[in-house]
């Protein structure tokens, strides 16, 4: 709703700014000369600046992807090694307790001479 009342104001300071500013401005490119409305040399500018910008954010935005998508396949990457040697800890880990019965058991016994 508040997008509804902002456009709104905007259309209205637009029609009032185009009725205050009708007064012919001419527009010369090359050899090609045109008489505009100064209104209009106003909002065609307004919109190629807002259009460059749009441009400029969208590139922005998929440089940022792109990074991100790297991030998250390194991220990825990491967690695979992670879980992998949390595996072989655990491994580890039991090969060492095997190994502490192992020679536990042995000590324990008596030695014949």
């Amino acid at each position: 709703m508040l997008a509804v009342i902002i456009t709104i104001i905007f259309a209205i300071l637009v029609a009032y700014i185009a009725t205050q500013n009708t007064a012919q401005v001419v527009i010369n490119i090359s050899q090609y000369s045109r008489s505009v409305p100064l209104y209009l040399v106003v909002l065609l500018s307004l919109l190629v600046g807002f259009v460059f910008a749009w441009i400029l954010h969208l590139m922005n935005a998929t440089a940022s992807f792109f990074a991100l998508t790297g991030k998250n396949n390194t991220i990825k990457k990491e967690k695979k090694a992670n879980t992998e040697l949390t595996k072989k800890v655990q491994d580890l880990e039991i090969e060492k307790a095997k190994l502490e019965t192992e020679r536990k058991s042995q000590s324990s016994t008596p030695h014949s001479d």
